[in-house]
Formats: structure tokens, sequence, C-alpha cells
């Protein structure tokens, strides 16, 4: 096991490794579309629950993968001129980056696919379900039979 490898580790997110061949071309796919998403949809990555933190955050941790990610994606410059310095500074702008793109690794893992589905509603509990169901009145007018 020389440098090479190690090296060529550091240039994949965590996680990568894991997924079958297949779902990586899945993963593969959606992470080269995050480049292409509105700059106000990628700003608002902040916002999302699986945006990483200001103190788990390390560039340093994502320089290798960084700069693959623009070898890989040409459009990924565009962005980074449009929204470095300007809106964000470069680490952030990778924080974000690196948020989307193991959020979409997590739920290839997970779900085998991007996005991941919908959650499901609770079921209803059944106090909940009995009263959702009304017995007809004997007395209802209603009916369309003529007396």
């Amino acid at each position: 096991m020389g440098s090479g490898q190690s090296q060529e580790a550091a240039v994949w997110p965590m996680g990568w490794s894991e997924i079958p061949a297949e779902q990586r071309l899945v993963a593969r796919q959606a992470i080269l579309q995050i480049s292409t998403v509105p700059r106000e949809d990628f700003l608002a990555i902040e916002t999302e629950r699986y945006c990483i933190s200001h103190d788990d955050w390390s560039f340093e941790a994502y320089h290798g993968a960084a700069a693959a990610a623009v070898q890989e994606d040409k459009g990924l410059n565009r962005m980074i001129y449009c929204i470095v310095p300007r809106k964000q500074t470069e680490s952030d702008f990778w924080r974000l980056y690196f948020s989307k793109v193991n959020y979409i690794i997590d739920s290839v893992k997970v779900h085998g696919v991007y996005p991941p589905p919908a959650p499901q509603p609770p079921p209803l509990p059944a106090s909940a379900r009995a009263a959702s169901v009304v017995a007809p009145s004997a007395a209802d007018e209603s009916s369309c039979l003529l007396q």
C-alpha cells in the first residue's frame, strides 16, 4: 500500500468507497447536479438539518476532494466565481458543497436512491382511527331513495 492509494482515498468524500458501483453512479450524477442548482438554493443548504456546522468543519480535511470536484465538474468553477467571496468565504462554500455531497452519499447508502423517499406519515393511534369512522345515522334523511 503506497501513498498513491491514500492520496486517491483523500479525494473521495467519506463513505464513497462503501457504496456499490451501481449506486455510486446514482450518487455521482446527483453530485454533478449540485453546480446546476440556483445560487439561492445552494446557499439555502446552510439552513438544512444535514449542513455541517462551523464547529465540525475543517476545510483542510476536504481540500483534496474539493480539488478533485473542480476537475470533475466544470460547472463548479462558475458557481465558485459567483459566490466566493461576494456571498461566502471559500471555506464556507465548500462546507455547504460537502454538506450536500455527504447528504447525497448517505441517501444512496441507506435508500439506494437520491433524493431519498419522502418519509411516511406516522400511523394514527387506534383512538384516532376509531373516531374517523363515522357510522351512518338511522334517521339520516340524505338518502337518494324515494320514499
